[in-house]
């Protein structure tokens, strides 16, 4: 499993924008800027590391990305609206975390680097997003998922990250 110390560590020599906001033994929150298509968004990545003994899903395991600004736009009546491939954040409503890989088909796990894979699937995820809200459809590909799927869940393990 990758420690927070290594995740800290590749995110500053990969992402040197992305700064550390808060931390712990077993997690980690950085904010930063990404501009996919020019368009700048400041991002949250917040990420906890399982204690051994836990019996924690991969749902619970994985990192979490939210836009903080500007707010994502809602739109209801476009193509996989409201806000596509994002899952619900019942704490802040207007925070969704974004649907960056299913963890079904195990595309992340605990021993990836957020700073190699998380980070560039949130870019790419916003690429798609700047133009969803062009074009009122979503060519991001992916599996979208009904909000009546397991996998939709993703609302943060009962111990704050």
């Amino acid at each position: 499993m990758t420690t927070i110390d290594q995740q800290i560590e590749a995110m500053a020599e990969r992402w040197p924008g992305f700064k550390v906001i808060e931390r712990g033994a077993s997690f980690v929150e950085w904010h930063g800027i990404l501009a996919p298509d020019k368009r700048e968004h400041l991002v949250r990545v917040k990420h906890r590391t399982p204690m051994v003994l836990e019996n924690i899903s991969l749902h619970d395991a994985q990192p979490r990305v939210q836009v903080l600004k500007p707010l994502l736009e809602r739109h209801p009546d476009y193509e996989e609206g409201p806000i596509p491939h994002a899952y619900v954040n019942k704490a802040e409503p207007t925070l969704p975390y974004l649907c960056l890989f299913s963890p079904t088909l195990r595309e992340w796990d605990v021993n990836d680097l957020i700073a190699h894979t998380t980070v560039h699937w949130a870019a790419q995820w916003l690429y798609f997003y700047e133009g969803w809200l062009v074009t009122k459809r979503w060519l991001g590909g992916g599996r979208h998922v009904n909000s009546q799927s397991e996998e939709k869940r993703l609302e943060p393990a009962p111990t704050p990250i």
